[in-house]
């Protein structure tokens, strides 16, 4: 007996001897960055599979999570609404021979997602409509996050989300040098946008677009230089104006007729339904919300699964209670403050303690893995050009903002540990490839414990 106890406390001995040296590591790679003199670090790493602390850093201070959230908000509707839920965009026609378009908070729908609907509509009802009526009831039409920067106006990465979503609420620009040293710029849709050209040609391409709502929220201001064509994917002012917009190409391409007019209404309870058109999985759109950090997408997926959840008009703060009351068996959700879906806000805080546990919680699930398999690993969507050395061990989520980088996820150590593990670095001033190395460099540490 007293052989197994002397060998149990060697075991321990050595346990303890190695998360010392791990923990001697990490701090020795954090202090000897720049970083750790101007900025805030935060680190957590877990066990998985006990909850254990492995090492922590800051781990209590609240951070902003960036794009890292969308684990969380997604995971959220993952519950809610179940892999193989589609965003079902119906037609009905009701007694009177009137079209309703009902919505359903689908981020992905397309202007030929339109014409091939409003076809089959056609062909299927085989009558002229009189008014065509667009129910958008399904989210609120709240179209920017609280917290978020006016300068982002103009920002691909950060189109106005909206019930009437289609084609990602951007519109193709060009630019092009022109003669007399004044740029040309043409806007390839039907949807009018005002800009105030002050281009000029120069050497190189450095082309800034910006809105300035205290002027006029209809203008766009292009300023810098151009010296060959530009490409750009702008975000347009008015979601349901577009939208208009393009339903009404849609309605042309189909050869769809009608009297009235367009007109926004509930769909009436004694109509008959015509058709409708299905998104991909909820599974496929939130592998690409996740690997692609797809802001409008996180957005409007997090309300639709509160309009789920509710059974009424999806918001945010409704959204906002369901993810709390998800993560509500976590002692500490109560003190993190959420905003928005994607972690864009400055409003948004969290502690890296909070996200290891929130990613054990996740891990605990009997479905993990199908979850697991949304996350980036190394070699595809923000992560395709890091941490390539440990591709097979990786699952995580990346975030980055100005003055602020983080990462989040699972990672499969040298020795078949699973570790979860958040990684927050805020308010510096160095370029983004610099800090995410120290994330790199702290996580390449974590797979040899």
């Amino acid at each position: 007996m007293s052989k197994i106890k002397t060998a149990l406390v060697f075991i321990c001995l050595l346990a303890l001897s190695a998360n010392s040296a791990f923990s001697a590591s990490l701090d020795s790679i954090i202090k000897k960055s720049d970083l750790d003199k101007t900025s805030t670090i935060a680190v957590s790493v877990k066990d998985a599979k006990s909850g254990k602390t492995i090492y922590e850093y800051n781990e209590q201070k609240l951070m902003n999570p960036a794009s890292v959230l969308k684990i969380f908000t997604m995971k959220t509707a993952y519950e809610e609404l179940k892999p193989e839920y589609t965003f079902d965009t119906k037609v009905f026609a009701d007694k009177n021979d009137n079209l309703y378009i009902k919505l359903s908070g689908d981020p992905s729908l397309t202007t030929n997602d339109l014409k091939t609907l409003l076809k089959e509509a056609k062909e299927l009802y085989r009558k002229p409509f009189n008014d065509v009526v667009i129910d958008a009831s399904i989210i609120d039409n709240k179209q920017w996050g609280i917290g978020w920067m006016w300068d982002d106006d103009t920002n691909e990465l950060l189109p106005k989300y909206s019930p009437y979503t289609i084609n990602e609420n951007k519109i193709d620009i060009t630019i092009t040098p022109g003669k007399n040293n004044i740029a040309e710029i043409k806007n390839k849709s039907d949807y009018h946008m005002m800009f105030v050209n002050l281009l000029k040609s120069g050497t190189t391409n450095n082309v800034v677009f910006e809105r300035m709502p205290w002027q006029s929220s209809d203008m766009t201001y292009v300023t810098g230089t151009i010296n060959s064509a530009v490409s750009k994917k702008l975000p347009i002012n008015s979601p349901q104006s577009y939208f208009t917009i393009e339903l009404k190409k849609a309605i042309s391409a189909a050869g769809l007729k009608y009297s009235g007019q367009i007109k926004t209404a509930p769909v009436p309870g004694n109509s008959t339904l015509i058709t409708k058109h299905s998104s991909d999985t909820l599974e496929n759109l939130i592998a690409r919300t996740l690997k692609t950090s797809n802001n409008l997408y996180s957005e409007i997926i997090f309300k639709a699964a509160a309009a789920h959840n509710t059974k009424q008009q999806g918001t945010t703060q409704k959204a906002v209670d369901m993810f709390k009351k998800y993560y509500g068996d976590l002692k500490t959700t109560n003190d993190i403050v959420i905003v928005d879906a994607c972690g864009i806000s400055r409003n948004d805080l969290i502690t890296a303690d909070w996200t290891t546990d929130a990613l054990n919680k996740i891990y605990k699930d009997k479905e993990f893995d199908k979850f697991a398999i949304l996350l980036p690993k190394p070699m595809e969507g923000t992560l395709r050009d890091r941490l390539i050395n440990i591709s097979l061990r990786l699952r995580a989520k990346t975030g980055t903002a100005s003055g602020i980088s983080s990462i989040a996820g699972y990672i499969d150590s040298k020795n078949n540990k699973k570790y979860t593990f958040a990684i927050f670095i805020q308010n510096h001033n160095q370029s983004p490839e610099s800090v995410k190395k120290l994330e790199d460099d702290l996580i390449n540490e974590i797979y040899k414990m």
